[in-house]
């Protein structure tokens, strides 16, 4: 067992930089540390159970009667209580060298498993636009979340404490063979039948429930975010009750995996008990057929073997159900591995724009079958206002997207001033656009946060700030506040009217200084009074900011009427 080394941990291993692979066998060697001193911890035991078993074994033990002398005892009690504070101190010291050590190793695990979540982390965001929408996000958030629960804590962790089990167990196991070897084969013969059997019908069990469980948390998830995000909708449709339902059915099936579970850990212990009273009737028959040690010193030191190597087969096969519970691990993996050969950061370029975008033969399809866009052409030209028309489905978002680079055209390209939009210039072609949709998306904080989102409290320009707010006509809704602009706006912004989201959209916009505002139906969930001021912010805009370069996709005329070109998507593509 110590020297297998599960594909996981060696997938691990490679994906990690070599400072990361140096604290991997600083780990090693904190676990042999750790060894040697729980295995002197047992071994400290063993000149106490001689001199209760036998007083005697002073005279018969050099290392013993060699303490004696040097200690010049009087008498044998004082003698044994020096053993016995010696055998405490010792312990004691055990204890926090081996606390200290553990709190080096969990340290040093924990540091890993930050680098690998992070590198997630980063791996899903980079996938794009597409990929993210075409993947559950609570998934993704549990596979991020998952690098510490289930490859560090899963098996990084269990395979450590597994190979310091191992390496105790086997010394007290090479101990009792110097001691006697027929004692040795006796206790072993009985032990491994029980043991082998037990773990050979429990151990594809925990991986199917590990399985079973790592796919049910997800849909709980989901169904409570369902629920808590939906609540007004599944009230008005009364479907609380099949939701909670679905979620009574999860719980049911979660705890019956769990209950099985403990049921197989709980049951080793029970198995390795049968164990021991086999290998006792074992060892005392034996005492009564063979040429043997005392049966007291026997039952001593079987006693002391007991007492350590017990627990760590427990713990060991505990470890063992861990690592095969958590095999859904590999998938981790395989996104960790392919982080490193997809992923590759661009050198940035900057990009200006000064006259004109240029939208040449453009194609795009999302299953590379069935087009939305064929063959688009179209010129934007700085300080346009442009509001794009077209029937659902037609392309107009699918249009933005790829304008925002989210997406990638099959065919045909965007120019900037007959600069191509190519990934390493999107950083800087991002920053010019403030993009403002129906479902804008809103931190959980301030007014002011959710305004200069993406810049740290201190760093945030307020007369900037002052600035985007009037353009944006939220000023006078700021006045009413108590706390203005430090006013919390609630998860997703629910303590605002979908008029105020919408303007704290294109103040937002406006405070990042973009030279294109982006409205992808930014009024359709609006009332008519409240569009009907949105519009007028708009134009507002268009009037005080003349090289601004505003494009609208709406479904309403009315949103629509304000823009001084419309463009009707169905006369463009040649679909």
């Amino acid at each position: 067992m110590i020297f297998f080394i599960p594909s996981v941990i060696i997938r691990l291993y490679k994906l990690l930089p070599r400072i990361y692979r140096m604290r991997i066998w600083t780990i090693g060697m904190t676990i042999f540390l750790m060894s040697v001193f729980d295995l002197l911890g047992t071994g400290a035991l063993l000149p106490i159970l001689l001199l209760v078993l036998d007083e005697k074994s002073i005279d018969k033990n050099e290392y013993l009667s060699g303490l004696y002398q040097w200690g010049e005892f009087t008498d044998f009690s004082s003698f044994v209580f020096f053993i016995c504070a010696s055998v405490l101190l010792f312990t004691i010291i055990r204890v926090v060298v081996c606390t200290w050590l553990l709190y080096m190793q969990n340290k040093r695990l924990f540091t890993i498993s930050s680098y690998l979540s992070l590198h997630l982390y980063n791996y899903y965001y980079q996938k794009g636009f597409l990929y993210i929408k075409q993947h559950n996000s609570l998934t993704l958030i549990n596979k991020v979340n998952g690098i510490s629960e289930n490859l560090i804590l899963g098996y990084l962790v269990p395979y450590t404490q597994l190979i310091c089990e191992c390496v105790v167990m086997l010394s007290i196991l090479a101990g009792l063979i110097l001691f006697n070897v027929y004692v040795f084969l006796l206790v072993l013969l009985t032990f491994i039948p029980i043991t082998s059997i037990y773990y050979r019908f429990s151990r594809s069990r925990m991986e199917v429930y590990g399985n079973m469980l790592f796919r049910l948390i997800p849909l709980k998830g989901k169904l409570l975010q369902q629920t808590f995000v939906g609540y007004t909708d599944m009230e008005m449709s009364h479907s609380f009750s099949k939701s909670f339902g679905g979620f009574q059915d999860l719980m049911i099936k979660q705890n019956r995996i769990n209950v099985r579970r403990l049921l197989l850990n709980g049951s080793l212990q029970k198995a390795l008990e049968i164990a021991i009273v086999c290998s006792l009737v074992v060892l005392i028959l034996a005492t009564r057929f063979f040429e043997l040690p005392s049966l007291g010193l026997i039952i001593g030191l079987f006693a002391i073997a007991v007492y350590r190597v017990l627990p760590g087969l427990v713990r060991s096969t505990g470890f063992i159900f861990q690592m095969k519970g958590n095999s859904f691990a590999s998938e981790l993996l395989s996104d960790l591995e392919a982080e490193q050969k997809e992923i590759h950061v661009l050198d940035q370029h900057l990009l200006d724009f000064q006259d004109v975008i240029s939208i040449r033969s453009l194609s795009f399809s999302y299953d590379k079958e069935v087009l939305v866009l064929k063959d688009i052409s179209l010129d934007i030209h700085k300080g346009d206002f442009i509001g794009f028309r077209g029937e659902s489905g037609s392309g107009k978002s699918t249009l933005f997207h790829l304008l925002l680079g989210f997406l990638q055209p099959d065919a045909g390209g965007i120019y900037v001033d007959d600069v191509p939009l190519s990934a390493d210039r999107l950083e800087a072609w991002r920053r010019k656009i403030g993009y403002v949709s129906q479902q804008l998306f809103m931190l959980e904080g301030t007014l002011l946060e959710n305004i200069a989102m993406g810049v740290d409290g201190v760093e945030i320009d307020r007369e900037r700030v002052g600035e985007a707010v009037r353009l944006a006509s939220l000023d006078s809704f700021i006045k009413t506040l108590p706390h203005g602009l430090d006013t919390p706006i609630g998860e997703g912004g629910c303590l605002l009217s979908g008029g105020q989201r919408q303007r704290l959209g294109i103040a937002r916009a406006l405070y990042k200084q973009a030279e294109i505002l982006m409205f992808d139906e930014a009024t359709s969930s609006l009332d008519e009074t409240t569009e009907h001021a949105i519009n007028d912010a708009i134009v507002r805009l268009s009037d005080e900011c003349p090289g601004l370069t505003l494009l609208v996709i709406s479904h309403r005329s009315e949103s629509l009427a304000v823009c001084r070109k419309i463009i009707d998507l169905r006369d463009l593509n040649k679909i």
